[in-house]
């Protein structure tokens, strides 16, 4: 799964590259890609045409309770048909939702990798912790962290021999990748990258061992199985991004944009929904 994960990330990041890095427009232009292959997915998996007609009747037994509001016997009837209707619906569509899962569950991982949170300005800091796997037999005492001339440990390690975790305060100054090596005496355990400046790139806080959270968090890198460490988490400054002067949160920018583009291109399309 990782290599679907690592080939997608690329494949943003060749947008990314292309739209100059701009916030808004990649977000604009992914909602608009993903309204269209939502559209032909949901196409190719529904019977478009049984399904207009189901929708044209439920629409039809909702304009008839307006009619007959005042006549509670009629709007009763018209209710269980209405629900009846709703079912038949429902039948026709959600097994183009459950394949629409899939992919929209790698864009959603893709775009809160780059938009949740953004790299360190210089002069920023952070915290940098690790902890040992249970079956780990190395000491807690000998893990040290060695950090390239672009950052300063400010304070640490603090450790806790219950949790058997270790932290490190640390301060970004110089703009660049800066690598951030877990050592047990001379053996490198794992790593992090520290990223000081700009950019749509991806970024995530903690890594660990399952490969899930890989997917589902694709700027974190996964850590090796059989490795002692369980997790290293990396805490990163939020992201604040203004669409047309106003600022939201991606995910609310990505469902309005992606619905208004759905809505626009639905009928260029030909799509019943």
């Amino acid at each position: 799964m990782t290599w679907l994960t690592d080939t997608i990330g690329k494949l943003f990041d060749l947008l990314v590259g292309l739209l100059g890095g701009s916030p808004f427009l990649v977000m604009l232009v992914v909602s608009a890609i993903t309204a269209v292959w939502a559209l032909l997915l949901f196409k190719a998996v529904t019977p478009q045409a049984r399904l207009t007609v189901v929708r044209d009747r439920l629409f039809g037994h909702i304009y008839e309770m307006g009619m007959y509001q005042d006549h509670l016997g009629v709007v009763g009837r018209i209710q269980g048909d209405l629900a009846r209707a709703n079912l038949r619906y429902l039948s026709l569509t959600l097994p183009a939702l459950f394949v629409l899962t899939v992919p929209m569950v790698f864009t959603l991982a893709q775009l809160d990798s780059r938009f949740a949170l953004r790299p360190f300005h210089p002069g920023e800091t952070t915290v940098l912790s690790v902890t040992l796997a249970e079956n780990a037999t190395i000491a807690l005492d000998r893990i040290t962290l060695e950090v390239p001339p672009g950052v300063t440990i400010e304070a640490g390690p603090v450790r806790d021999e219950i949790s058997r975790a270790a932290a490190w305060r640390l301060r970004a100054e110089d703009r660049g990748t800066h690598r951030l090596n877990i050592l047990d005496g001379a053996i490198e355990l794992g790593f992090r990258d520290l990223v000081v400046g700009d950019g749509l790139i991806r970024l995530g806080e903690r890594s660990n061992k399952n490969w899930l959270h890989g997917v589902m968090y694709p700027g974190a890198p996964p850590l090796p199985r059989d490795g002692s460490l369980d997790e290293v988490t990396l805490r990163l400054p939020g992201r604040h991004t203004k669409y047309l002067g106003v600022e939201m949160h991606w995910l609310l920018a990505f469902m309005v944009f992606s619905l208004l583009a759905g809505l626009i291109l639905k009928d260029f399309l030909r799509v019943s929904i």
